[in-house]
């Protein structure tokens, strides 16, 4: 399997029995699936992503941020939804769980480097179906760990973030991003470091 965390450590990692626990019934899912199925990413190896989930917390968060911020969050998952998907509420928390097959697949397929690259991460995973769930997990902000919370460096981010979406709905609808129709075989993974960028933390990967 492949985690990929917050280098900050916002999300308890003793979420990662949760997180395990699902992957094994989504695994154990598909596999049963596959028997009855000529689906290429279940016969190849198995794909599956367990994503770490915010949203349970979404009501608290509400009430503790300002009001510029609530806004921006607001519209932020709404052109989620609108551009990109409506099964994941939260696209952006830091917590994801990928089988070593998955993670090959998605991340060899990437373009996005920003902020947005969970996005375009999920959209690749449904474009492609790979079976996803999302779980809560529990997290608390850093200090020096978030963005500017000036007004208009939230703008900017958010305009920024915008762009990416658009970007990946347009180059994916319009083919200019191409998804392969078969899994490249891969024998084995190294630890992947990407950084996101716009002050953010990393986003570690790490093999398990």
């Amino acid at each position: 399997f492949v985690l990929m965390v917050d280098a900050d450590g916002a999300t308890d990692i003793n979420d990662l029995t949760n997180l395990m626990k699902n992957m094994d019934d989504v695994l154990q899912s598909t596999s049963r699936a596959a028997t009855d199925s000529v689906d290429i990413f279940a016969a190849a190896a198995p794909h599956a992503i367990v994503i770490g989930s915010r949203a349970h917390l979404q009501e608290d968060a509400t009430a503790s941020r300002t009001f510029v911020r609530t806004l921006l969050m607001k519209a932020f998952h709404m052109f989620v939804a609108i551009l990109c998907s409506r099964t994941v509420r939260d696209t952006q928390c830091g917590f994801k769980l990928f089988t070593r097959a998955a993670a090959i697949t998605l991340f060899s397929n990437l373009h996005l480097q920003r902020w947005a690259f969970d996005i375009e991460i999920i959209t690749i995973a449904e474009q492609m179906k790979v079976p996803l769930v999302e779980v809560g997990v529990n997290w608390e902000e850093v200090d020096g760990s978030k963005l500017d919370t000036s007004k208009m460096a939230l703008l900017l981010a958010s305009v920024g973030m915008l762009r990416d979406m658009l970007c990946v709905k347009l180059c994916y609808t319009l083919g200019i991003w191409k998804l392969p129709s078969t899994i490249t075989k891969v024998d084995k993974i190294a630890t992947i470091v990407t950084e996101k960028k716009e002050e953010k933390a990393p986003a570690v990967m790490i093999t398990i």
